[in-house]
């Protein structure tokens, strides 16, 4: 009998202590899924930008982020010169490339005997675009500044960027502070197809 009431007694006390009113949470913090898929679906491209640099300590997280991009067999076939000087931005700008006024040009190098670079590259590209994005920087990729820069007539400014012998330049990426904030524009979900 007494055995009994213990097991009566503590069975009360478990039905209890679970039907008691859970306090309510304060943390109404987004999940972490929902921090990555905002960060994604508001990224723009950025053509206007506010004055001031963007810190070393910033850019020093875009860039431990940057390298941190997958690449097939880890060969990282990629090599980043972040442009803040006024001086080597101008000689780019002289040589016809717009860059939108941004305070910091990444100039992407890529290895051209490496038959993946471009992709890597890519991948790295779209993981400076979104760190950026978490950090409310502005960033605008610039395929015709790269084409620019492999061109003859920019060998002297090619030249400051220090790219080992069997490098170009893939990509050059605008980075600041945003003067804007563009609308999304239209996308098209009809290219995607699910096939079973």
């Amino acid at each position: 009998m007494k055995h009994l009431f213990l097991l009566i007694l503590l069975f009360s006390a478990v039905t209890s202590c679970n039907s008691q009113e859970k306090p309510a949470t304060t943390n109404n913090a987004p999940s972490k899924s929902d921090v990555v898929i905002e960060n994604i679906l508001n990224r723009r491209s950025v053509r206007k930008y506010q004055p001031q640099q963007v810190g070393k300590d910033s850019i020093d997280i875009i860039m431990n982020c940057a390298v941190n991009a997958p690449s097939a067999l880890n060969k990282q076939p990629w090599e980043i010169r972040v442009i803040q000087s006024k001086e080597i931005l101008q000689k780019i700008e002289g040589l016809e490339a717009n860059f939108h006024g941004a305070p910091t040009l990444i100039i992407i190098g890529k290895d051209k005997e490496n038959s993946y670079a471009s992709f890597d590259c890519g991948l790295l590209t779209q993981t400076i675009l979104l760190t950026a994005e978490s950090m409310d920087l502005g960033t605008c990729s610039l395929g015709s500044v790269a084409a620019i820069l492999n061109q003859e007539k920019s060998k002297e400014v090619f030249d400051l960027l220090g790219l080992p012998e069997n490098y170009d330049v893939v990509l050059a990426i605008a980075l600041g502070y945003k003067a804007e904030r563009p609308e999304a524009k239209k996308r098209d979900l009809g290219k995607v197809r699910y096939i079973d």
